[in-house]
């Protein structure tokens, strides 16, 4: 009897090895320097006068941004990869979806905020968080993680949210760019930011917006890798919509900050409902 159970797991002790294979461990060990450097990055732009050189609107923006980063990312990012490394498949989403907002944040940095002094850690931040997201989802298994999902995970419900919100995105970046082009003008938010075009535009609808319509699909068709995703992907639309209502807030923009407040509220509740639904 005891020699069939070592020859026979259970499928729970498979899918616990399945799910913290060695090689994903050192994807984690890069959370170390990637927290640092978020320290670092968020900390100076906050508590440096003078760092960013862009006009006042870019510097808002900015400095709330750094707010959520330093605030709640950070500790997110920190306390998910412990979780991780314990074989939490909470914990797991969590972390890939932090470093997901990780790679959205300081790809904006690098290409959309003036040369300053901090200039190479968010070119390292970009590289750090970019391939520690693309190990840790090359080593997840995701037929392992699904199994893991209850009965009571709001599948429909976290596949229609995503394909809402990006499609709501969609339609108010083209709603400016759309007739700029059309008539060879200039939107009117790159006249005010002083920049050669808009960086968030162009992230959203050529990588996050695509991003989030796919993974709504495959979880609607309860495609295993859409149950990965579509929790890592929660996450971020989480963070980065609390740092749109911080931009707001420091832009002293109220009737931005109440419309995201709602979205930010509806997206933190999203993810916390779809979690629960996943066994540890």
């Amino acid at each position: 009897m005891a020699m069939k159970e070592i020859q026979n797991p259970t499928p729970a002790t498979v899918e616990g090895e399945r799910l913290n294979p060695r090689s994903t461990t050192n994807w984690l060990w890069l959370t170390a320097p990637i927290a640092v450097l978020v320290a670092i990055a968020a900390g100076v732009g906050l508590f440096i006068e003078g760092l960013y050189r862009d006009p006042s609107s870019l510097v808002a923006q900015a400095m709330g941004q750094d707010v959520v980063t330093l605030v709640v990312a950070l500790p997110a990012l920190v306390i998910s990869a412990f979780l991780a490394s314990r074989g939490s498949a909470r914990g797991r989403l969590v972390w890939l979806g932090v470093l997901g907002y990780v790679v959205y944040t300081y790809l904006t940095y690098a290409f959309g905020i003036r040369f300053n002094s901090l200039f190479l850690v968010y070119v390292a931040l970009l590289g750090c968080s970019l391939y520690a997201l693309i190990g840790g989802l090359a080593t997840t298994d995701f037929e392992a993680l699904k199994v893991r999902f209850t009965q009571k995970t709001p599948v429909k419900a976290a596949s229609v949210f995503l394909a809402v919100v990006a499609l709501l995105f969609y339609f108010v970046w083209l709603s400016e760019a759309v007739p700029a082009v059309l008539l060879g003008e200039v939107p009117q938010s790159v006249v005010e930011d002083g920049t050669p075009t808009n960086v968030v535009h162009v992230v959203d609808m050529a990588w996050l917006l695509p991003g989030m319509l796919l993974p709504a699909v495959w979880l609607w068709r309860e495609r295993a890798i859409g149950y990965a995703l579509a929790g890592a992907l929660l996450t971020l639309l989480a963070l980065l919509v609390l740092a749109i209502v911080a931009m707001a807030v420091v832009d002293f923009s109220l009737y931005g900050a109440a419309i995201f407040g709602i979205l930010s509220a509806l997206s933190l509740g999203m993810v916390v409902w779809y979690l629960r639904g996943l066994k540890e």
